[in-house]
């Protein structure tokens, strides 16, 4: 059977609506006989097979966008990934992210399932994760929602943001305490970037996880030389003063040395100021 003819015009016109290639776009009208409507609907799940066979591909690129409003009584943060940073410095790429920072903020949004979930303002797709499928078939690369963050405080305090100059890297918190928080809240940012903490307190580190520290420091602690001969309580006040110092100091936000001045704890900082950190985000390719 012939394939049907199709007007270059027609072409281009869904080739605007939809971003795909111009062979594609007529390959697709000849599909649906000329049908605008029902051409995009092949684009659509074409992409959307593309998607597929892509999403296990490594995302080490990506791009953070925050949204914090005015009074920083609210902010959003969200993470989409991709695989390299041409794509990522594309008008098409980061024109979506832009558009989904506003959406989650707009929306407060802070569950990634949720914002996938959530109906998409633009031709590309119903909802986010259809559209960000879409995308995936007009960029050929692999894109994921690496995560989204929403704070919203109930009393005195302040939502910073921060996004490093990679643009790859953001962190997101939320500072309760009276006055203006705003550097405070912003330097906090900066050193979760920095430190890159796994929990907020000790509260977040499983029990088995720090059972297994500890009898990993004590069998090393049996080829120490410097620790033979010792009693058994020292050796012990030891390996414990090595579990503060290198496990909860490198994981627990709160312990952490403040990367301005490592001599200080991060909680004593934010006690400086009367100020209690309350929630964070951090968003990184590494996570």
């Amino acid at each position: 059977m012939e394939a049907m003819e199709i007007n270059a015009q027609d072409v281009m016109k869904l080739r605007q609506a939809t971003g795909m290639p111009m062979m594609k776009c007529k390959k697709a009208l000849q599909e649906a006989e000329g049908d605008f409507e029902r051409a995009i609907d092949i684009l659509r799940k074409e992409g959307m097979k593309t998607a597929d066979k892509k999403a296990g591909r490594a995302t080490s690129e990506g791009l953070v966008r925050a949204r914090v409003e005015p009074g920083a009584r609210r902010g959003t943060m969200v993470f989409v990934r991709c695989e390299s940073e041409p794509v990522k410095n594309t008008p098409l790429f980061r024109d979506f992210v832009e558009g989904l920072a506003d959406l989650a903020a707009r929306e407060g949004i802070g569950d990634t399932e949720r914002l996938l979930a959530t109906a998409w303002p633009g031709p590309e797709g119903a909802t986010v994760e259809e559209a960000l499928k879409a995308l995936v078939g007009r960029i050929g690369e692999n894109l994921q929602v690496g995560g989204v963050a929403h704070f919203a405080l109930g009393g005195p305090g302040t939502v910073g943001a921060y996004v490093h100059l990679d643009e790859k890297q953001g962190a997101l918190v939320a500072l309760e305490g009276p006055g203006d928080l705003t550097d405070l809240a912003k330097e906090a940012c900066q050193h979760i970037v920095f430190a890159k903490p796994q929990t907020l307190t000790r509260a977040g580190i499983p029990a088995d996880l720090v059972e297994r520290e500890l009898a990993f420091l004590r069998e090393q602690a049996t080829d120490d030389e410097a620790l033979k001969g010792k009693p058994a309580p020292a050796v012990e006040a030891i390996i414990r003063g090595r579990l503060e110092k290198n496990f909860f100091g490198e994981r627990v936000l709160e312990e952490q040395g403040w990367y301005k001045d490592p001599k200080k704890k991060v909680a004593s900082v934010l006690a400086e100021k009367s100020a209690r950190l309350t929630a964070y985000a951090l968003f990184t390719p590494a996570t």
